[in-house]
């Protein structure tokens, strides 16, 4: 399935298309109006927006897009990380936010989670996402018998993998977690890949979530 990109931008432009694996489709439109078109035809796997083709508020234009992909997802390329941003865009639809300026082989991995079915967002902007999600939560709470929780998974890890969780659900990066540990980056990716799969997630918004909620609700 395609990649298609909505940018004039020829930086971002050579990014995208070296971030695209070589088996994908990768086209690239300079208007949105030709962008909704391309949709219909191609029925992309993500479509990207470079945010300097929008009007502000971003999240207006991307929602609209968002709700006309039959299949896919829509990722959007800002100019600067700003957290209220970002998180209209994550509620407009988007399911991956990066800024311009990424490297070709983060792009790659942006592509893939928000491609494969997860969410990418700014490591910074987790610890809002997980208090928005307990507000909501607790808004939809009905009255019930309290129930105990353990988290029996955490006893699973080791005592070094339950260090990069504490770290992660702080909202570290895994180079932060790098320097934090003074391990390589290249560990922290196999101590994450272990973690995600001991708790049964598949990245770090989701087990930021199941952290925080079992630790609320443990008595």
């Amino acid at each position: 399935m395609p990649v298609v990109l909505a940018s004039r931008d020829p930086e971002v432009i050579e990014r995208c298309r070296r971030a695209v694996s070589a088996e994908y489709q990768f086209e690239v439109f300079d208007t949105l109006l030709a962008l909704s078109q391309a949709t219909l035809l191609l029925r992309p796997s993500v479509v990207v927006i470079d945010a300097c083709m929008l009007d502000r508020p971003f999240e207006r234009q991307v929602a609209s897009i968002a709700s006309s992909l039959s299949k896919g997802c829509v990722v959007v390329m800002t100019p600067a990380f700003e957290e209220d941003v970002e998180l209209a865009l994550l509620k407009a639809g988007a399911k991956g936010c990066c800024r311009r300026g990424t490297d070709p082989e983060s792009l790659r991995q942006v592509l893939g989670v928000a491609g494969g079915g997860g969410v990418w967002v700014t490591p910074g902007l987790i610890p809002r996402i997980v208090k928005e999600l307990q507000h909501y939560a607790e808004s939809q709470v009905v009255r019930a018998k309290p129930q105990k929780v353990r988290i029996d998974r955490l006893v699973d890890l080791t005592p070094r993998e339950q260090e990069v969780v504490h770290l992660i659900v702080d909202g570290a990066s895994n180079k932060e977690v790098a320097q934090a540990l003074e391990i390589e980056e290249r560990t922290v990716k196999g101590h994450v890949s272990n973690i995600f799969r001991k708790f049964g997630v598949s990245d770090r918004l989701k087990l930021v979530v199941h952290v925080k909620n079992a630790a609320g609700a443990m008595i």
